[in-house]
């Protein structure tokens, strides 16, 4: 698929819809349909589209239907600051470490205390735009998480017994905080080797997280690139005694 037919403008949207340029521009105006300003036009994203009509309970145009391809189809990702753009539940985004620092990942931050917002796993832009990405690892029986930038996305009740917390803490957890220091440089140059591209090397490896019982416990970890966003990786984990 190129660039371009990854994106649709109002005038295209609204003549597959088979409605006017106002409705979509309504749509627009509500954020009930996500698209990007260029210029003084909106640009609408594909998936975008494809998700708010079968949301909406509105027919796919045949046009597009292929492009559903029989995988899920996400909102585009979004910085917070975007999505909660014009909200009048947030204030003083503009003063947020995560603006200042344009952090893709704001929870990242959690823990510095600068975060302008509520819980993580509260926050309607985790549970819109990034839960719904790393969902299908609550189907995986065993200890599953996402991170990027040695930050956990989120992971499973398996990965919290393991890490001794509750799930909800996961979110935007430091890798550091889990896996031991003895394994902690093991662990961030296999990632780091996955970020430049180097996936012909072996991406299992034995590595120790803390344990409040032992000290440190042994896991076999896996690790696996997602498709999108660009650097985000799927980390599986099991526990020397059930390998």
């Amino acid at each position: 698929m190129s660039v371009l037919s990854k994106t649709l403008s109002v005038s295209k949207a609204a003549a597959l819809c088979g409605v006017g340029r106002t409705t979509v521009g309504y749509w627009i105006r509500t954020k009930k349909l996500y698209a990007r300003r260029v210029g003084r036009n909106y640009i609408i994203p594909v998936e975008d589209l494809l998700l708010f009509l079968e949301n909406s309970g509105q027919q796919v145009p045949v046009e597009l239907s292929h492009q559903k391809a029989n995988r899920p189809i996400f909102r585009s990702f979004q910085n917070c600051w975007q999505h909660f753009e014009g909200s009048r539940h947030v204030r003083n985004c503009g003063e947020c470490i995560a603006f200042k620092n344009q952090l893709e990942a704001c929870f990242s931050a959690r823990d510095s205390g600068q975060l302008r917002c509520s819980e993580c796993y509260q926050c309607s832009y985790y549970l819109e735009t990034i839960n719904p990405r790393i969902q299908f690892i609550h189907q995986i029986n065993m200890p599953a998480a996402v991170i990027q930038d040695f930050h956990l996305w989120g992971g499973n009740l398996h990965c919290a017994e393991l890490c001794e917390v509750q799930p909800r803490d996961l979110v935007g957890m430091a890798i550091e905080k889990i896996v031991h220091a003895n394994s902690l440089a093991k662990i961030i140059g296999a990632i780091r080797k996955m970020m430049l591209g180097n996936l012909a090397f072996e991406n299992s490896c034995r590595i120790y997280v803390y344990n409040s019982q032992d000290g440190r416990r042994k896991i076999q970890v896996s690790i696996y690139p997602l498709r999108e966003p660009e650097g985000v990786f799927l980390v599986l984990g099991m526990p020397e005694y059930l390998s």
